[in-house]
């Protein structure tokens, strides 16, 4: 038994002494872990991008409407029956945002669609070195919820479902709603706030509810050849957009508002006074009674991935002088048999008009995609056809009205009967990531005989195709 204690007591002296002597042993120094080098941040001009298009195409029309005489009725593309550059395009842009605060964007662009895209939206007595610059903005970022952007500068409308470059759009050629009811060009300032991931809402403030554009015959007046903007006024606009059912519905709700005329509408006390007395009106300053209100409701649906539609509710409202280029009795002081003030309304007249489009698009695969559009305007209270004192003039309006016969540029006489549908059916072929081909086939057609065939002689109905070919980078 002793010599077991004894053994014992040695093992344990040998396990506390191996104890003592590991912990004595210098153990190694830990490893230094290096900090993650700071990521160098680009200079601001690699961080620059460009893009562009070439967009080509051959346009055919049934109408007289051909060659350099416009054909205002297919929307932008004017050059009927024949090849044409529609627009040639490059963008320059630097995005602002968290990183990098500050940005600009500048698209260049020349081609046969340019005279009518700004304001008197018409080739007829304008300047289009303003048209080459389409956009030119200065872009600031804050942080403020998801997101803070402020653009100023000269932009495309927010106006809209359709866009004005073809590539953009799902039919090749714009349609009746956007060519004749909204604004294509504005300058001014806007500010869009990301309030969450799904859901932002924009503010906009232009110099003109019109949009912009320039005038030669007002430059040689001496007046300012950039004529947006009448006034010390400004127009403002709305944007909400957001996602109501994820990756189903998103609807978008816009509005623009503006009083762009100089002189408002004289009451009918002031008109019959002066129909009675012989003397003529004194200009009245535009006032709440003389606006033009825009509001353009878009529903996008996506009921699976090859399917998508869009719907758009677009309604117009000009009261007041804002109303007059449609109104055939204003402004006439001359004593006559029949006294204006008692057929006309008071100042606060309002003319309307309501737009109702339908869009779809079903994708056979990623080269192949047919496209469908449906549109039709009711411009019955509007006092006449769109195409007048807003939109290509009233000479080369062929899809809004008929005209009986001519002295000059002036209509001898003129039906308007208040509605005109759009029915487009567009294939589209994608040839590789940079090439886009669109076959628009498409037929016009309205209430009475508000179309010209080839002949010259009056229709109710228009048909045409057009291809278009755009090359982007």
């Amino acid at each position: 038994m002793i010599k077991f204690f004894s053994r014992l007591t040695i093992f344990g002296l040998i396990l506390g002494s191996t104890a003592l002597l590991a912990q004595a042993k210098p153990q190694p120094a830990p490893a230094v872990v290096a900090a993650p080098a700071k990521p160098v941040e680009k200079p601001w001009y690699e961080k620059v991008e460009y893009s562009g298009f070439v967009d080509v195409n051959y346009m055919y029309n049934a109408n007289n409407k051909e060659g350099r005489n416009p054909d205002a009725t297919g929307g932008l593309n004017t050059y009927n029956k024949q090849f044409q550059v529609a627009a040639v395009e490059l963008d320059i842009e630097k995005v602002a945002d968290k990183e990098s605060p500050w940005g600009f964007r500048v698209d260049f662009q020349n081609g046969t669609n340019n005279p009518y895209q700004e304001n008197p939206y018409t080739a007829v007595g304008g300047t289009y070195n303003m048209n080459l610059l389409q956009q030119a903005y200065v872009s600031f970022y804050f942080d403020v919820l998801e997101g803070l952007t402020v653009d100023v500068g000269k932009m495309a409308t927010h106006i809209g479902y359709e866009v004005i470059e073809s590539m953009d759009n799902l039919n090749y050629n714009v349609g009746y709603i956007f060519f004749n009811t909204v604004p294509f060009i504005n300058t001014g300032a806007r500010a869009n706030l990301a309030l969450t991931e799904d859901w932002s809402l924009g503010f906009f403030l232009y110099n003109s509810a019109g949009g912009t554009g320039s005038d030669a015959a007002a430059y040689a007046a001496g007046k300012n050849g950039y004529g947006d903007g009448n006034t010390r006024r400004k127009a403002v606009g709305t944007q909400l957009s957001g996602t109501i059912v994820e990756g189903l519905l998103d609807i978008t709700w816009n509005t623009l508002y503006g009083i762009d005329g100089v002189n408002g509408r004289q009451s009918n006390a002031n008109v019959w006074a002066s129909e009675y007395t012989g003397i003529p009106l004194l200009p009245k300053e535009a006032g709440s009674n003389d606006y033009w209100l825009i509001n353009n409701v878009i529903l996008e649906i996506t009921p699976t991935d090859g399917v998508y539609i869009a719907l758009d509710y677009t309604q117009g409202e000009k009261s007041g002088a804002a109303g007059n280029a449609n109104d055939g009795k204003t402004f006439n002081t001359s004593l006559s048999p029949n006294a204006l003030s008692l057929t006309r309304d008071d100042e606060a007249v309002k003319y309307t008009y309501r737009t109702y489009g339908v869009w779809a698009k079903y994708d056979f695969s990623d080269e192949f995609a047919l496209a469908l559009r449906y549109e039709r305007i009711d411009d019955s209270r509007n006092g006449g056809a769109l195409g007048v004192g807003g939109r290509i003039g009233a000479n080369e309006r062929y899809d809004q009205q008929y005209l009986l016969g001519q002295t000059g540029n002036k209509a001898a006489g003129r039906f308007f009967l208040g509605s005109a549908q759009t029915f487009t059916v567009t294939p589209t072929y994608y040839w590789g990531e940079n090439v886009i081909v669109k076959l628009d086939l498409r037929r016009d057609q309205a209430q009475g005989q508000q179309f010209v065939n080839e002949k010259g002689q009056p229709s109710s109905h228009q048909n045409g195709a057009t291809l278009g070919i755009v090359a982007k980078f």
